[in-house]
């Protein structure tokens, strides 16, 4: 609390460390004090977005690359199951799949408007297509090596799915 100057009547004294007098002391902040925190908000709030925009990305990536290993499993067990061939068909314009039996058992839609959008899909195998005959074996004769291959991308993320001619599959990045 404020004194008065023994020699002045009516003139407050400063407080202590402020340099303030009582008449112009004010709690609160400066306009300064105000601008420099609202830059360092918006300096955070902008890191914080492109880094969750590519952690989106990435995850959104990983999860169609997880749902076309799942998806590989469906379509050997129905093969299996129903006695008769089944075909995983990409259409990698659209960016979907479908897995195909005398019947459509199921699609992929990986286009802008889906759950999870990307911007390419390719499944690296003569006719865009892997075929399970009524034993459950893929036909992959038309790849060098032993594993088939399909790749999911966005931005700058892309994950692999290869899988062999029983359907298992592996998820990892190329």
């Amino acid at each position: 609390m404020a004194t008065k100057h023994a020699g002045c009547p009516g003139r407050p004294v400063s407080r202590p460390g402020t340099g303030r007098t009582g008449r112009s002391w004010r709690a609160g902040f400066t306009i300064l004090e105000l601008l420099v925190v609202m830059a360092l908000v918006v300096i955070t709030l902008a890191i914080t977005q492109q880094t969750y925009g590519l952690y989106q990305e990435r995850t959104a990536t990983r999860r169609a690359a997880k749902l076309f290993g799942l998806d590989l499993s469906l379509a050997r067990s129905a093969a299996v199951q129903g006695r008769m061939n089944v075909v995983i068909r990409f259409d990698e314009a659209a960016r979907e799949y479908e897995v195909i039996s005398n019947r459509r058992i199921m699609r992929r839609d990986f286009g802008d408007d889906s759950d999870v959008p990307l911007e390419s899909i390719d499944l690296e195998l003569p006719g865009d297509s892997v075929v399970f005959d009524a034993r459950g074996v893929a036909d992959l004769s038309g790849i060098a090596g032993s594993l088939g291959r399909a790749t999911f991308e966005v931005g700058g993320s892309s994950y692999a799915v290869s899988f062999n001619a029983l359907g298992a599959s592996k998820v990892g990045e190329p």
